[in-house]
């Protein structure tokens, strides 16, 4: 059982760590992907200073003593004090593909999964259920779905619509995000509009439907100001090139980021427009060819992997993890959460495939999980990175060796949780 218990104290002193502060890869300039031990920023015998949500302070304790002497007798200011007993602080893992919030699981589909039938439900009924749930209903999904996520050490989590496809659901879904990111213990939430995410019952043409999400939808999207970047699933079957860059385009227009669901369940053409739109991200590239890796690595355009759907739909090709870093290409990690395809909450459960199947350094695993898919969202000041003056997400592990992490399996070894809310420090411990 997942237990939950803020401290209620303005400031916050963690003692007795190993601190992983990821602090010269977020610093780094260019767009360099190759990652080692010595871009992750390790501090032993570390102390890490809190305030107001941000961090004031973080080295050596040797090193911080007389900051800390001062920071400790400050009048009127309550302060706590977490030993985390020579335990790994790993900035706040951020999600940088997930499509967590959504009424209508699909469990049938597993089963006919497990026995060898093809799904019958698929996104249609997810997409009839979410229409169908009212907003109270919505809103205690996604409060339910982010919390699995938090406990299991996401403090940044990328949220997509499209479980709506019509104006006023999509809307609907895009408000509720709002609200979710307000939470006190909620991970922050990064909106999507992933509005070309299927075809819904009532078009019976892609075309058409796009000129529905350019003409009626988007402009409200927009004008909302809560979504900050437009996503397509471009492959065979479902949104086209073509139509694919049709709406993204328009998004961009509309001032919205760009991300590309791209090359997942065959070779589309995924990858090699996002580069031509200079996407912020090219998702899944299960299929992906050498001319696509080589447009990514041209563009800047960081490749968000997501093996853990690969792994639930045990698809014949995996992403070419190694070819892509080695080419330049700066190499993300998500866990691609939603009902049907990858019902996965674990950025833990990820790291070890990304480890096991995709061959990922245990450096270039945190890096995939922090600094990386920060800076796709847009997000390099704001997570990914414990830094003096920047947000103080944090996670304290069971462990005190960062390669442990993504070396263990199936179970959970975040010990606690800090989702910095300047005026509301919530420091959340998780236990099983």
């Amino acid at each position: 059982m997942v237990t939950t218990a803020a401290i209620p104290a303005e400031r916050l002193l963690v003692v007795n760590a190993t601190v992983v502060t990821m602090a010269p890869l977020a610093e780094r300039e260019g767009t360099a992907a190759c990652v080692d031990d010595a871009d992750l920023g390790i501090v032993r015998d570390a102390a890490l200073v809190v305030a107001d949500g941000r961090v004031r302070g973080v080295g050596r304790y040797a090193d911080l003593s007389h900051e800390i002497a001062r920071f400790q007798r400050q009048p009127d200011v309550e302060t706590a004090t977490y030993d985390a007993a020579g335990a790994v602080v790993l900035p706040g893992l951020v999600d940088a593909h997930t499509h967590a919030l959504f009424c209508g699981e699909r469990v049938s589909d597993f089963e006919s999964l497990i026995a060898g039938e093809t799904p019958r439900l698929g996104i249609g009924y997810t997409v009839e259920r979410t229409r169908a749930a009212g907003y109270g209903e919505l809103m205690a999904a996604g409060t339910r779905h982010l919390a699995w996520m938090r406990d299991h050490g996401t403090t940044t989590a990328e949220v997509k619509s499209g479980y709506a496809l019509d104006a006023p659901g999509e809307m609907r879904m895009l408000a509720a995000m709002a609200d979710l990111d307000s939470g006190p213990a909620s991970p922050h939430v990064v909106a999507t509009f992933c509005g070309a995410h299927a075809l819904p019952p009532e078009f019976h043409d892609y075309d058409e439907f796009v000129d529905e999400l350019c003409r009626h939808i988007l402009p409200s999207v927009a004008a909302s100001g809560i979504a900050r970047f437009g996503d397509a699933f471009c492959e065979r079957g479902y949104f086209s090139v073509q139509q694919s860059r049709r709406f993204l385009s328009a998004c961009a227009a509309a001032g919205l980021g760009v991300r590309l669901h791209a090359d997942e369940l065959n070779q589309s053409g995924g990858a090699l427009l996002a580069a031509e739109l200079r996407a912020s991200s090219a998702d899944h590239l299960n299929f992906v060819d050498s001319e696509g890796v080589s447009a990514l690595a041209a563009s800047g355009t960081i490749a968000v992997l997501c093996p853990a759907t690969g792994e639930y739909l045990d698809l014949a090709r995996r992403p070419p993890a190694r070819q892509l870093i080695e080419a330049g290409v700066r190499t993300a990690l998500a866990t691609d959460f939603n009902p049907g395809t990858s019902p996965c909450f674990s950025l833990q459960r990820v790291a070890h495939l990304a480890r096991r199947r995709l061959g990922l350094s245990a450096a270039e695993t945190l890096a995939a999980l922090t600094v990386w898919p920060a800076i796709s969202l847009g997000a390099r000041d704001a997570a990914g990175s414990l830094r003096r003056g920047h947000p103080a997400d944090l996670i304290v592990l069971e462990v005190g060796d960062f390669r442990e992490f993504g070396y263990y399996d199936g179970g959970n070894i975040v010990r606690a949780v800090l989702v910095a809310r300047p005026g509301r420090p919530a420091f959340l411990r998780a236990s099983i």
